[in-house]
């Protein structure tokens, strides 16, 4: 997918996060790459928007306070896309390294998922919003690095069990990912991969997609409310079994 191939509302606010870094930053922006969900045709409606922010050194106290200043900013001219802007700050010479790098905006947070990230860019999962193609900047990583990120997956999914439609489809993601060792999936095409291969639990994956469409009813929302803890203990066992079998 191109730039222009976004819908409207999602273009508007990457042009206004990109003119806004350009003007902060001038030429400590190296690269901005969009990910995720959005960059999938099957993925339904954009609800938020994953992109990396490639940084040639490191941020000011003034940087800063611009880009958090140009974020609330971005909010308040576009919702609800416009707070659902998710960007992680890197700098370039960490970005070279497999390591998950820093987030140069927030002290102490990691990007946790960096094996995944990098594998979508480097299946050409991403749109360039700025800057030079972003093949060399994201590594190649071993089986065992991506292993551990969905681990790392799979243990937010177990926090987050308040939102069961993000956690059903993001476990037959990670079912799919260890499965068919291939972590560049969208949710959807992976609830579909789950719903086929496991159909007792298709109702369940299909009350996942409608909640994501907007469409569920209340049956399905009950069903997720009621389901979707023991359809995660199922997927951690399939993992779990899958890996002894590496």
């Amino acid at each position: 997918m191109k730039f222009n191939q976004l819908p409207p509302t999602v273009m508007e606010v990457c042009q206004a996060f990109v003119d806004g870094l350009e003007a902060i930053l001038d030429v400590n922006l190296h690269g901005i790459y969009m990910h995720g969900a959005s960059v999938f045709s099957d993925s339904g409606p954009i609800q938020d928007i994953d992109c990396h922010v490639i940084l040639a050194g490191p941020l000011s106290s003034r940087n800063k306070d611009a880009i958090l200043q140009l974020q609330r900013d971005i909010a308040g001219r576009f919702p609800p896309l416009g707070g659902e802007l998710d960007a992680y700050f890197i700098r370039y010479e960490d970005a070279l390294k497999t390591g998950p790098p820093a987030h140069q905006l927030q002290s102490g947070i990691r990007d946790e998922a960096w094996a995944l990230h990098c594998a979508h860019v480097r299946g050409g999962r991403y749109i360039t919003l700025y800057g030079p193609p972003p093949a060399d900047t994201f590594p190649a990583h071993s089986w065992d690095a991506i292993s551990a990120a969905l681990e790392h997956e799979l243990a937010f999914i177990e926090q987050n069990l308040q939102y069961p439609d993000y956690c059903v489809l993001n476990m037959c993601r990670i079912m799919f990912s260890v499965q068919e060792r291939n972590v560049v999936v969208s949710k959807f095409s992976s609830g579909k991969w789950a719903s086929d291969r496991f159909p007792v639990w298709k109702p369940l994956i299909d009350a996942a997609v409608a909640s994501y469409l907007g469409t569920k009813t209340h049956d399905e929302a009950e069903l997720l409310k009621n389901q979707a803890a023991a359809f995660i203990e199922f997927g951690k066992r399939r993992i779990r079994e899958e890996l002894q079998r590496a």
